[in-house]
């Protein structure tokens, strides 16, 4: 009987191993182009985490609503956002008026999948898991980003506070709601531990800290002091989450070869960009600062630490092969350690210190080693 899960879980395969050498890219290219930096942030941003946030909502979402496999239409939206993305970041290297084009097909991509997502839910037996409606005000956060930047390439007196605003409404908006609805529900998988209490706190948290993303993208863009209770709305609840992580779930997630290490470690980290940002606001933290931190203290650690867990299992759905034991192995090799690299990059990179981007580059490549290595297991499974 085929798999009616096999091509989204192929599409995953792709568009994480296509991410994680997008970093990788961007990181190299860093240190010969600094004039293109917003090209090269395009291209881990919109080219890299885009198209992989929108395959991994089409991956959960049917185990979310208890729903079918989508259909092929609804597998090509990430394909979609990935031309999109490689197109912004093309754009951002030779002609930002063009801008538009890949924002609007964004656009395109990410209303159908709200749309689709929205009629899983609605459709369903019994309700939704509280997770979905994280992806769904996510992805409203991504269209409101969109649609500020596409205003912002035919209003261009008001580039750069819809600038900052596309930036920072899709930072904690798109990227950061999508990551803490999953993180809640992954981590304790990942870590083999069981938290109750999940539900309630997606229920509880997902509409202050959407408020709150949007607080903080409206104060980056106009008034500075509603950045501050964005801050709090989403400094509470990640402090609760982070305090039951270093007391009562310590031993499940903590440990150098546990891959729940990095996902853990992100929570903290997150927490410092958004201190950052704050700092940002004030006019204390310069602003070539606040983006490498968000990369290097959250988001490379929270995507590696999600395809260590995710690769395996994308490929070995059943999990009773020698070759699915040894990928998993490889990949949890070391997690907590390429977790604190990144980390200790972040710090450098806050205290303006030479070799972040050096010491971020190289674990980078040795967790792109280790996943072409799991890989192998494919084919060289051990007897």
């Amino acid at each position: 009987m085929p798999d009616p899960s096999r091509p989204v879980r192929r599409i995953m395969v792709v568009l994480g191993m296509t991410a994680s050498m997008l970093f990788l890219a961007a990181l190299i290219l860093s240190s010969f182009l600094r004039s293109y930096a917003p090209a090269l942030i395009h291209m881990i941003l919109a080219a890299g985490v885009m198209p992989l946030i929108m395959a991994a909502m089409i991956y959960f979402t049917p185990v979310l609503t208890h729903s079918r496999a989508p259909s092929w239409l609804v597998l090509i939206l990430p394909g979609l956002a990935l031309i999109a993305g490689a197109g912004a970041a093309a754009s951002l290297f030779w002609r930002r008026d063009l801008i538009v084009v890949p924002a609007l097909t964004a656009m395109i991509a990410a209303g159908a999948l709200l749309g689709w997502i929205w009629q899983r839910a609605r459709t369903m037996l019994g309700r939704p898991h509280p997770g979905l409606a994280w992806y769904q005000l996510a992805l409203a956060s991504l269209l409101l980003g969109l649609l500020a930047i596409s205003l912002a390439a035919v209003w261009p007196e008001h580039w750069a506070a819809l600038r900052r605003f596309h930036l920072h409404i899709n930072i904690y908006g798109f990227i950061g709601l999508t990551a803490v609805g999953t993180l809640r529900v992954l981590l304790p998988t990942v870590a083999g531990y069981t938290d109750a209490a999940t539900r309630v706190r997606l229920q509880r948290d997902l509409y202050p800290m959407a408020f709150g993303a949007l607080l903080m993208a409206a104060g980056s863009a106009w008034w500075v002091w509603l950045v501050w209770p964005g801050l709090a709305l989403w400094l509470i609840p990640l402090t609760r989450f982070a305090a039951l992580l270093v007391s009562r779930w310590r031993e499940p997630v903590w440990g150098w070869h546990r891959p729940g290490a990095s996902l853990g470690l992100a929570v903290p980290g997150l927490m410092l960009v958004l201190t950052a940002g704050g700092l940002h606001a004030a006019g204390v933290q310069p602003s070539d600062v606040a983006l490498p931190l968000f990369f290097y203290l959250f988001l490379f650690p929270l995507v590696t630490g999600a395809i260590s867990y995710l690769l395996p299992v994308w490929i070995w759905p059943a999990r009773n092969t020698a070759a699915y034991e040894s990928a998993v192995q490889r990949l949890a090799w070391g997690s907590g350690a390429r977790a604190l690299g990144f980390f200790i990059a972040g710090v450098l990179a806050w205290n303006g210190l030479p070799g972040a981007v050096y010491l971020a580059g190289a674990v980078m490549a040795v967790f792109l080693a280790q996943a072409i290595w799991a890989l192998s297991a494919r084919f060289f499974a051990p007897v």
